[in-house]
């Protein structure tokens, strides 16, 4: 008799050892969070008293032509349309997690025939259950052997080790980063589909001066062939002046592709075929704010929908991490059913006597397995130091890419500003040599040079007009985008 208590006792000690051997995790490994922005910008040209970021896309930009295409395009957009359904999968997924906290109830309702064999323990105690005289006729086990049952029953793992409450965490920090994805999904979609209008705005400006400067190249061309009729120039003069005219309007050409080209782009960006052609011109696209309102860099935490996306994601990778480590644990479960049980299916109902319930309660840990848990707590530990590295990579580039625009819309100010000059004094000297070749006291070369610096210089000027138009567009974007 002692003999098998040693033994039991060695057995459960055994088990014992084993169950605490699965319950030893590693340490969860916490990183160095002392990522910190600075104060300010390394710029004195900027505003940090308050912020564009807290404005809505309808009050940062002021052009109802475009107003129009992004309300479009938030409406058809298929990468708008696909991140609200990703918002709902995490949504779903967030449900299914708060529902895993809870018992698991399930009806159950069942009808079975058995015919037990006459040389079987069952076939034997059935037979001679039968005769014996203590069972009433109504309660004899029938052969075939009948069974029907209805009822319920219940499991329920209890979450001693907040399993469920991480897996719950992290199903709400993802579906939270979900929300953020849509916000920066509608951002990119936004500062797109600015960027494509601003590209035509300016298109069509590059075109009207193409336009008018082919008529002026071809008054000079037909002014030579006229002065080499009265014999003044020579066909080299005429060949010359033809020559940059058919480049002008190859360039032209060149440009109408190019608006067609962003004409389709744009459409691709809305969702739709046809978009509408309407939209302003380039000047009066730029008679807008000129300050720029970036706010402080720590607010940059605060409003940019790609970093309160990479913060909800480490805390996701985070709850993530305590699940795994949940899985050292033995996990604790209640089960149980109640119902009725009979053999007569007209005694099943009502009947107190075909009552039947069971309540019990279990414990399993990891013995044999630890080693695949350990892997997976590996696996989740090292996914929260991505998610770090992610984030921190997300902060770092959201700083410099402010940093960058501000330098952008210093330089392209000042750029303008001489290119404009610069288009002036272009466009005088053209004058100015016309009248000259007119009167001889230029030659064609002098003309051509003058037309050819003077069509390249507003072109330029158009060209800085739209990047800047752009780089506020860029600003916008890189604010965050307005979803507060």
């Amino acid at each position: 008799m002692r003999k098998n208590i040693r033994t039991q006792v060695s057995v459960l000690m055994t088990l014992v050892l084993f169950i605490f051997q699965g319950c030893k995790t590693a340490e969860i490994s916490q990183e160095n969070q002392n990522l910190r922005l600075q104060n300010n910008y390394d710029v004195v040209n900027v505003d940090t008293s308050a912020t564009a970021a807290e404005l809505h896309w309808e009050s940062y930009f002021e052009d109802e032509a475009l107003k129009t295409l992004i309300r479009i395009a938030l409406e058809n957009n298929q990468d708008h349309l696909k991140a609200l359904e990703r918002m709902r999968v995490a949504k779903a997924s967030f449900n299914i997690a708060k529902v895993g906290m809870l018992p698991e109830i399930s009806g159950m309702a069942g009808a079975s025939n058995r015919k037990f064999g006459e040389y079987t323990m069952d076939g034997v105690g059935n037979f001679d259950s039968n005769l014996s005289p203590t069972v009433p006729e109504d309660k004899r086990i029938p052969d075939p052997y009948k069974d029907f049952i209805i009822g319920a029953g219940f499991n329920w793992e209890l979450d001693v080790w907040g399993k469920y409450r991480n897996q719950k965490r992290a199903a709400a920090a993802r579906f939270l980063a979900s929300q953020e994805m849509a916000n920066y999904v509608k951002t990119l979609l936004i500062s797109d589909v600015a960027i494509g209008y601003y590209m035509l705005v300016g298109l069509d400006e590059e075109i009207n001066i193409l336009e008018e400067n082919i008529q002026l190249q071809e008054l000079a061309f037909n002014l030579s062939k006229d002065l080499k009729e009265s014999g003044k120039e020579n066909q080299l003069a005429v060949d010359q002046f033809e020559s940059l005219l058919l480049n002008s309007k190859a360039l032209f050409v060149e440009k109408q592709r190019e608006r067609r080209s962003a004409e389709l782009y744009l459409s691709g960006l809305l969702g739709i075929y046809q978009p509408e052609n309407e939209r302003t011109t380039l000047d009066a696209a730029l008679n807008s704010q000129d300050l720029v309102k970036v706010g402080l860099p720590a607010e940059l935490l605060r409003f940019r929908p790609d970093i309160k996306m990479a913060e909800q994601e480490l805390l996701a990778s985070k709850a993530d991490v305590g699940a795994a480590r949940a899985a050292f644990f033995p996990s604790i479960n209640l089960f149980g059913m109640a119902g009725f049980n009979a053999f007569d299916f007209s005694k099943l109902f009502f009947n107190p006597a075909s009552t039947a319930y069971q309540i019990g309660s279990g414990l399993t840990a990891p013995i044999f397995n630890r080693n695949q848990i350990r892997m997976s707590f590996e696996a989740a530990n090292a996914n929260q130091k991505v998610a770090w590295y992610e984030y921190e990579q997300v902060v770092l580039k959201s700083y410099l890419e402010i940093l960058d625009l501000v330098n952008q819309f210093e330089a392209y100010q000042m750029q303008v500003q001489m290119k404009t000059s610069e288009v002036e004094v272009q466009k005088r000297s053209v004058e100015n040599s016309n009248i000259m070749f007119t009167v001889g006291y230029a030659n064609y070369l002098e003309v051509i040079n003058a037309q050819s610096r003077a069509l390249t210089a507003q072109i330029e000027l158009v060209e800085l007009k739209i990047q800047q138009l752009q780089s506020r567009v860029q600003l916008y974007r890189a604010l965050g985008g307005g979803w507060i």
